[in-house]
């Protein structure tokens, strides 16, 4: 049997991935497992990564994307007790996802419950996980508040949307106009970015619910200013991402934003931190980082993503799968992130093979 896995040898394009095929299958050392996977992640995330702008990674090359699994452990390695060949489990890997077969710490795993479909459970390790704690861990929003998505048609924004959903939260999505039905599904109100006064619509709602208790920022497409003052007393921002400034850099056709807009992104991103720094203030921001989380709270990792699997078996969230790739299609997955044409969540299934021509292949 061989490891089927997406590597890239330089950073750049969707075309830098390739399919590799390795002959022998990587051994458990003491307290690992090797889980066969059945789903990994294509996000955005990803891509930031191919391209080296993931900021909290020190990446080296070669190296083999996904940022997640979901899978079956197939060897234990010596010391392992609490995992058996068989368990479903899932992780957060943020690098070697997308392979058929990997090895990881016994430790990391979460229990995957047998009867969730990979496709649906694997969205919850990252896009959920990261609005789940956004809200809950870091705003501490309750049922009835007031939150506003920013980016609301990405992955993260949507997962965000449903949780609010669930739980009962007042929400408000913006989005460019042609979103506005996948937000107004999940029972948001809507705002569209990219129509006239926007902004004054956005502090007219503001005004009239005497501010929002949560802002969940996953684009960081205005400033940042205008944005803390739509937070009620003792609100919270939590910003995810930078994604608008990289959207826009690709629809100006460049690999990368511009040294201009990287300036810009390194003030605003030292600002939050330094509104992050001030506990005491009325209103508060935060940068989420949900790697760094988890290094810091790893129970509360596990924790979460046992309470997303419940919630997913209950029916309480669905998960919107845009469309399941084989690992020979990836090169059109990543080129579909970029274009930033995805509505929701891509899935790379490790289990299937495509039907079109392959991507090259080597090994």
């Amino acid at each position: 049997m061989t490891v089927r896995r997406l590597e890239i040898t330089a950073f750049g394009g969707p075309e830098v991935v390739r399919l590799v095929e390795d002959a022998a299958l990587p051994q458990p050392g003491a307290g690992e497992v090797r889980i066969q996977v059945e789903t990994s992640s294509l996000a955005f995330t990803d891509t930031l990564i191919r391209r080296q702008l993931y900021p909290v990674l020190k990446l080296r090359l070669p190296l083999t994307l996904g940022y997640d699994v979901v899978g079956r452990i197939d060897a234990v390695g010596p010391g392992v007790t609490q995992w058996r060949v068989g368990d479903r489990v899932a992780d957060l890997t943020q690098l070697g996802g997308n392979a058929s077969h990997l090895v990881r710490p016994a430790a990391t795993l979460v229990r995957v419950p047998q009867g969730l479909d990979a496709a649906q459970a694997e969205p919850l390790i990252l896009s959920y996980m990261t609005a789940y704690q956004a809200l809950f861990r870091e705003a501490r929003v309750q049922p009835g508040d007031h939150v506003l998505i920013l980016g609301a048609s990405g992955a993260v924004g949507l997962a965000a949307l449903d949780l609010c959903r669930a739980f009962k939260l007042m929400a408000v999505g913006v989005a460019s106009a042609r979103r506005e039905q996948s937000v107004t599904e999940l029972g948001a109100s809507f705002v569209a970015y990219d129509q006239a006064d926007a902004a004054g619509k956005l502090d007219s709602l503001s005004r009239d619910l005497e501010g929002f208790k949560a802002i969940v920022d996953a684009a960081r497409g205005e400033p940042l200013s205008a944005t803390m003052a739509r937070l009620a007393p003792g609100g919270t921002l939590v910003v995810l991402g930078f994604s608008a400034w990289f959207r826009d850099a690709h629809k100006a056709g460049k690999a990368r934003p511009g040294l201009l807009t990287r300036l810009r992104f390194a003030a605003d991103f030292l600002r939050i931190k330094r509104l992050a720094a001030r506990p005491a203030a009325s209103k508060r921001a935060t940068f989420f980082d949900i790697s760094g989380h988890r290094a810091r709270h790893p129970d509360a990792f596990e924790e979460d993503l046992r309470a997303l699997f419940a919630l997913l078996e209950a029916g309480r969230i669905a998960p919107r799968v845009a469309r399941v790739f084989a690992l020979e299609e990836a090169v059109e997955a990543h080129r579909l992130l970029d274009e930033g044409q995805v509505e929701g969540r891509l899935v790379l299934d490790l289990t299937r093979r495509a039907r079109s021509g392959p991507i090259a292949k080597f090994g």
